[in-house]
């Protein structure tokens, strides 16, 4: 039974009692447009890089004003900051791979100017290296892949329990269909695993109703199960992942932040334990 709060016994452990949640305002000249979300399901699905570079330069000039300006820098230095993130986190630009400021301004149909400045961005992110004639993706250690699955635990566990708690009825419905849809998959269903995968984190996530911690999730994510490297998960690590998903469903379902975090902290271990035997291909 909740309280005069509105939280139910218990609750107060994981979030703060306060005004109700209200829909988000971005910053002007914030957020990413929308076909951003299309090309990172593609890349995560196995599409080539260079590809969406070039189906970003379209996107690009087909938004441009009539008779304007393609290049606006302060948008343009986001842009190129987000595609190239995307890139390097989902793998489709390895460990070790050079990029050339002029290369990358070509390929997007920039200048080098938001180039330069998205490689110094992605560069204090911990994502890239400096070379002789420009940047390279670094390539992390263990023990730095490990200290981020322990943000990752803390931060996606917190936010789980408190969208057993905040989530609304529509939300919870939403999250338990995806949950429900991945069940239906295959193993052989690699690129749908990868993207519905996303999608299902990615709503419990905002099921969360804590925009900072969101924001956070997202930037401490330095590489995702991306297509190359879910090709080398078993049928058994598959069907045990599924089987956390609805783990933490069953949580959700039941408002039980506390199940909620257990769950999903151990999804977390699991992942980690089966990316630890890919660090030798990153």
């Amino acid at each position: 039974m909740k309280n005069s709060t509105g939280l139910r016994p218990g609750d107060e452990n994981w979030v703060i009692a306060g005004p109700p949640r209200l829909p988000r305002i971005p910053p002007a000249g914030s957020g990413a447009p929308e076909w951003l979300g299309d090309l990172e399901n593609r890349v995560i699905a196995g599409a080539d890089f260079w590809q969406v570079a070039h189906d970003f330069r379209q996107l690009a000039a087909d938004d441009a004003p009539a008779g304007g300006r393609l290049e606006t820098p302060v948008a343009f230095v986001e842009l190129v900051y987000e595609v190239l993130r995307l890139a390097i986190r989902t793998g489709a630009l390895p460990t070790g791979t050079p990029l050339i400021e002029a290369e990358i301004g070509e390929a997007l149909s920039v200048s080098r100017t938001p180039v330069r400045e998205a490689m110094q961005r992605l560069s204090a992110d911990g994502l890239l290296s400096r070379r002789k004639r420009g940047w390279e993706v670094k390539k992390l250690d263990m023990t730095q892949i490990r200290e981020s699955y322990e943000v990752r635990m803390s931060l996606e566990s917190f936010a789980t329990a408190q969208a057993a708690i905040r989530a609304t009825e529509a939300e919870l419905a939403a999250i338990l269909e995806a949950t429900n849809a991945r069940s239906r998959l295959t193993h052989a269903d690699l690129s749908e695993r990868l993207t519905s995968n996303r999608d299902l984190h990615n709503r419990i996530y905002a099921a969360s109703g804590n925009e900072r911690l969101v924001d956070l999730i997202k930037k401490n994510t330095q590489y995702y199960f991306a297509h190359r490297f879910a090709q080398l998960v078993t049928p058994e690590e598959s069907a045990l992942f599924q089987d956390q998903h609805e783990d933490i469903g069953r949580a959700l379902k039941a408002r039980d932040p506390d199940a909620a975090e257990t769950a999903a902290r151990q999804h977390i271990q699991s992942t980690y334990l089966v990316f630890e035997k890919f660090y030798k291909l990153l």
